[in-house]
């Protein structure tokens, strides 16, 4: 007996045409961007301001930088560098701003490092430890827009990438740190193991909006 064919649906056919006319153009999946291997121009202005702060060549090799450390955590980081490499016979007093009214003094009764290694070790840990102050140089008419760009961009960030992030203050007490130049930041608790690793997280994570960036006055 002979069977008869049936004949395709026209809707069924005009679907199946949709479909594979949208597989064929559907875009091409992007490439993952390359990772930054080198300063960008925040990173080698930070660096600069820093070591000529403290009379330092720009670029120390002996001494590399890993990251861009905030006003929080500048006097700190700096101190430690200043110590291990006085072996604990040198200490670094800053005022505020951190880098203006910088001074030190020999720790205990003890004569070493003279004045000149000494002034050679604060300009090497300079370079080492170069200071992001670019909220410091925000007018005050930018800093509701900087409260919300570190809650609600650079916090959880941070947070995605698995760093440590501390309680934000309120707006108010924001601004009132601001005004003592003791600013807040979500950077404030980061520590990176290398520079790349600082390169990756600045550029999925950028401590200042391009917009704010722009408003810093030079200083």
């Amino acid at each position: 007996m002979r069977r008869l064919r049936a004949a395709p649906i026209p809707g069924a056919v005009a679907i199946a045409s949709v479909l594979a006319l949208l597989a064929g153009c559907a875009a091409p999946t992007r490439p993952e961007p390359t990772p930054r291997t080198t300063p960008d121009s925040v990173e080698r202005a930070a660096v600069q301001r820093t070591t000529q702060a403290f009379a330092a060549e720009t670029g120390d090799a002996r001494l590399p930088w890993v990251q861009l450390w905030t006003v929080a955590q500048f006097p700190t980081q700096m101190q430690l560098c200043v110590g291990e490499q006085s072996h604990g016979q040198l200490a670094v007093t800053f005022g505020r701003p951190p880098l203006t009214a910088v001074s030190y003094h020999i720790v205990g009764s003890g004569s070493e490092p003279d004045e000149a290694e000494s002034a050679r070790i604060i300009a090497r840990c300079a370079g080492a430890t170069p200071l992001d102050d670019r909220v410091l140089r925000l007018l005050d008419r930018y800093w509701n827009q900087l409260y919300s760009y570190e809650l609600t961009v650079v916090r959880p960030c941070l947070l995605a990438h698995g760093y440590p992030v501390q309680r934000p203050p309120t707006r108010d007490t924001f601004a009132r740190l601001l005004r003592a130049q003791t600013p807040w930041s979500p950077y404030d608790t980061v520590k990176v193991p290398t520079r790349f690793a600082w390169y990756a997280l600045a550029d999925a994570c950028p401590p200042l909006s391009p917009a704010l960036n722009l408003a810093t006055s030079p200083g």
